[in-house]
């Protein structure tokens, strides 16, 4: 007997854990520096660069909708590269080391400026006055390990004068790097349920499989779509067709929430009775 309860109750777990949303998985790989109109500081050149790859790696932490690869493992995978060949590319092999780490895409980046100089200027009476400036410039692209393909690049400019003024460059440029980030990587849950319908048989509320571990919170408004897929000349391609909207009207906890319909209540029923491959996408934060 208590075999069987404790089967069920292994049971429950792995579906439940089946049906929460899991996060994505980012390897970043260590930056580089290729300036050469601008040389780094000789004393913090590997500093501000080490600094600009851990404000890029906060921004995506932040959204709470990835998981990363220990940064130990993806440096150690760097220092390999660099003793078989001097090149700054990914090839295959370090795509394949890092999807065997589980990542399902790669960070690159590459610092082009990281000046952080102090000039002199000589004022009547007061003599020498030093000011202290910052240039920063660096790309990043995200790659697929599937398909070892870049999905997005952007780059990114800021400057700061001051005592702080590399600190200062870095902060201007932060929310840049959150946007791209959004940008490329929207939420995407599954419906978990119908939770209400009216007299009609149309859905007024659904629990969908994202909750505060995907930082999903009240008022966050979601298309939905069905998901299919097609053969077409010999490729398998995917259709995303919109049937509706829906608003989060309460995070549960982690891994659900309770959202309102917004649009296509019908819709929404219908699919679900059919167990259609229903998806959502975050349109608002």
């Amino acid at each position: 007997m208590k075999l069987l309860i404790l089967s069920l109750l292994l049971s429950v777990s792995v579906v439940g854990s089946s049906i929460a949303q899991s996060k994505t998985i980012i390897g970043i790989v260590p930056f580089k520096g290729t300036a050469k109109d601008n040389p780094y500081n000789r004393n913090n050149g590997s500093q501000h660069i080490t600094a600009i790859q851990d404000a890029v790696t906060d921004a995506f932490l932040k959204t709470k909708r990835f998981s990363l690869v220990e940064r130990e493992k993806m440096d150690q995978i760097s220092k390999e590269k660099k003793l078989q060949k001097n090149e700054d590319f990914i090839d295959g092999q370090v795509i394949e080391q890092s999807k065997s780490l589980g990542a399902q895409y790669l960070v690159v980046g590459n610092v082009t400026k990281a000046n952080d100089e102090v000039s002199s200027t000589r004022a009547p009476l007061v003599g020498a006055i030093a000011s202290r400036s910052s240039d920063i410039a660096f790309n990043i692209k995200v790659l697929d390990v599937t398909t070892g393909e870049i999905m997005a690049s952007s780059s990114f400019t800021g400057g700061g004068k001051g005592k702080k003024a590399f600190e200062d460059g870095l902060e201007e440029i932060i929310p840049s790097i959150e946007k791209f980030i959004k940008d490329n990587f929207k939420v995407i849950v599954s419906i978990a349920s119908v939770e209400e319908k009216n007299s009609k048989g149309e859905a007024m509320k659904v629990l969908i499989s994202g909750g505060s571990s995907l930082g999903m919170k009240e008022k966050n408004e979601l298309k939905v779509y069905e998901v299919t897929e097609l053969s077409v000349d010999g490729k398998k391609l995917t259709r995303k067709v919109t049937i509706g909207k829906v608003v989060v009207a309460k995070v549960e906890d982690e891994n659900f929430s309770v959202c309102t319909v917004l649009e296509g209540g019908e819709a929404n029923a219908k699919k679900m009775e059919a167990n259609a491959k229903v998806k959502c996408e975050i349109i608002n934060e």
